[in-house]
C-alpha cells in the first residue's frame, strides 16, 4: 500500500482546483462509508482523498422559491430522514434514508456520496428518481444540471467529467394531492437491498391518478424509471386490478441478475410486488394530503406499512418465498 495525501479544501474552488490536479489518481472524501472499502478492495491507483466536509456551501437543506427544494450533497442520510417539511412533502425519500444503513452509517453517510457510489441498491436512490430530482455537478468548465437518471452509467459508474462533482440535489415542488413512498426488501435489517421501489402520484379532484413516477432499484444496472406503469395508472382510480396491472409492468421493466443474495427470477417477481405496494402507499398518501374521499385502498394498499414507516421488509416476512434467499 502507497502513501495516500489527505487534502481539506474549505471551499468548492479549491476542491475543484485539487480534483482537477491529477484526476486519475484523486477521490473525493465525503462520509467515507464506502470509500475506505473501495480503497481495500482496489483503490491503490488512488494517490490523493480530498476531504470536502470543511465545505460549508455543500450541505443542508434549503426550499427554493418555487416550492421545490435543494438538498446539498453532503447533506448526511440522518438530516434527510429527520428534516420534517423535507419527509412531510416527500415522504419516500425520508423513507429511504431511514433505510440506510445503521443509525451510526445514517450520521457519517451523505446523500450526495450515497447517490455517487452508483450502487443499482442504493435507497436513496429510486425516491430521487421517482420524485424527479435533478443533480447539479461543478467542474473547471463551471456548473451544470442533468436529469439524474442521467448521472448513471452503470453499478459503480457515472457520467461524472474527471474533476467533476455533484454539488447538489434539486427537488421540483411537490404536486398538489400528492403522495409518495418507498419500500425495499432486504434479508435482514441490515443487508443491502434485494429489491427497492419509490412512487409518487398526483390525484385529480375525483381522486383519479393525474400523473405517476415509480422508480425501481436492485433489478438492473441502474436505477430505473418505469414509465409504462406511469402511463397505465393515468386516469384512473387506484383498484386491485390496477395494482395488478403495475406489478406486471414492473415484473416485465426489471432486468435482475442472479447473485448470492437472491435468483433473478426472485427479484423479477418482487419487483412487482414492491412497485405495488409503493404505488399503493403514495396513493393513500394522496388521498389524505388532499381530503379525497375513499372508502378505503383497494388492491396492495397498507401492505407496506407492514414494514413500519421506514419501508423496510425482511425475506423472513414474505410468503410464497422463491429463489435464492
Amino acid at each position: 500500500m502507497h502513501d495516500v495525501t489527505y487534502h481539506a479544501p474549505t471551499s468548492l474552488a479549491e476542491a475543484l482546483r485539487l480534483l482537477g490536479n491529477d484526476p486519475a489518481h484523486t477521490r473525493p472524501l465525503a462520509g467515507g462509508t464506502d470509500l475506505h472499502l473501495q480503497m481495500e478492495r482496489g483503490g491503490n491507483a488512488w494517490r490523493h482523498v480530498v476531504d470536502l466536509k470543511r465545505i460549508a456551501e455543500l450541505a443542508g437543506i434549503a426550499r427554493n422559491p418555487d416550492g421545490g427544494y435543494t438538498i446539498g450533497a453532503l447533506t448526511l442520510a440522518a438530516e434527510v430522514e429527520s428534516h420534517v417539511d423535507l419527509a412531510a412533502d416527500y415522504p419516500a425519500l425520508a423513507q429511504g434514508a431511514a433505510c440506510i444503513g445503521g443509525p451510526p452509517i445514517r450520521n457519517r453517510a451523505t446523500l450526495g456520496g450515497n447517490v455517487c457510489n452508483a450502487s443499482p441498491a442504493a435507497d436513496s436512490s429510486p425516491p430521487l428518481l421517482a420524485l424527479g430530482a435533478r443533480a447539479v455537478v461543478a467542474g473547471a468548465e463551471g456548473t451544470r444540471e442533468l436529469p439524474l437518471a442521467d448521472l448513471w452509467r452503470g453499478p459503480r459508474q457515472t457520467t461524472l467529467a474527471p474533476g467533476e462533482l455533484l454539488t447538489a440535489l434539486r427537488l421540483p415542488p411537490p404536486p398538489v394531492r400528492g403522495g409518495s413512498a418507498f419500500t425495499r426488501l432486504t434479508r435482514s435489517a441490515m443487508d443491502i437491498a434485494l429489491v427497492n421501489a419509490a412512487a409518487q402520484v398526483a390525484l385529480d379532484a375525483q381522486g383519479h391518478i393525474a400523473q405517476a413516477a415509480l422508480a425501481l432499484g436492485a433489478v438492473a444496472p441502474v436505477v430505473l424509471l418505469v414509465p409504462q406503469a406511469a402511463e397505465a395508472v393515468r386516469g384512473r382510480a387506484w383498484s386491485a386490478e390496477l395494482a395488478a396491472e403495475v406489478a406486471r409492468l414492473a415484473s416485465a421493466a426489471a432486468q435482475p441478475i442472479d447473485d448470492i443474495r437472491a435468483s433473478a427470477d426472485y427479484r423479477r417477481e418482487m419487483a412487482g410486488v414492491l412497485a405495488a405496494r409503493a404505488m399503493a402507499q403514495a396513493v393513500e398518501r394522496a388521498r389524505a394530503a388532499g381530503g379525497v374521499a375513499t372508502a378505503g385502498t383497494s388492491g396492495a394498499a397498507g401492505k407496506s406499512d407492514k414494514a413500519g414507516a421506514t419501508g423496510k421488509a425482511t425475506a423472513r416476512q414474505r410468503p410464497g418465498r422463491r429463489g435464492a434467499p
